[in-house]
């Protein structure tokens, strides 16, 4: 016949196991839960880089189709050619700093019209056209007088060490 310490340990091991499993189980489950987490988690990311992806396909493919349409149609009224804008202020003897003054612009916008980076748009292109008919044929002649009348470059020369700004 079993002794009562060895009774007692039988029984505290069964009920030992038993809530031990209990555990496990409920410990299972969890880790199921946290890999479909997981799983579902990678799954988003995945998605949302290709996601991203489009987006930035789209983006390109729209700046791609603004460019163009800029390139056929710059805007509405007559265009201003940059060496027309450049024999206009030559015509008149101006800096591009009183020219700008002239029409409440500033000098960099002067020189990007002049340049071609940028185009005058709205007032200032009405202000441009409207200047460019009252000194008549300085403006239409434009390739010509700017051929006869350079300016120079002004300040020092640039030393071989020193770069441009462009």
């Amino acid at each position: 016949m079993p002794t009562l310490a060895a009774t007692l340990r039988k029984e505290i091991r069964r009920l030992a196991s038993t809530e031990v499993r209990r555990a496990l189980r409920r410990l299972s489950r969890v880790q199921k839960q946290v890999k479909s987490l997981r799983l579902d988690s990678r799954g988003g990311r995945r998605a949302l880089a290709s996601l991203e992806r489009r987006l930035g396909r789209f983006r390109d493919r729209l700046s791609a189709q603004a460019l163009r349409a800029r390139v056929r149609k710059p805007s509405a009224g007559p265009g201003i050619a940059p060496r027309v804008i450049r024999s206009l202020r030559s015509a008149l003897k101006m800096t591009r700093v009183q020219f700008a003054k002239l029409l409440s612009v500033s000098p960099g916008s002067i020189f990007g019209w002049e340049t071609g980076r940028t185009i005058p748009r709205g007032g200032n292109r009405a202000r441009l056209v409207e200047l460019s008919r009252k000194k008549g044929g300085a403006a239409r002649g434009g390739r010509r007088a700017a051929r006869r009348k350079r300016p120079g470059r002004r300040g020092r020369k640039a030393s071989p060490g020193r770069s441009r700004r462009r």
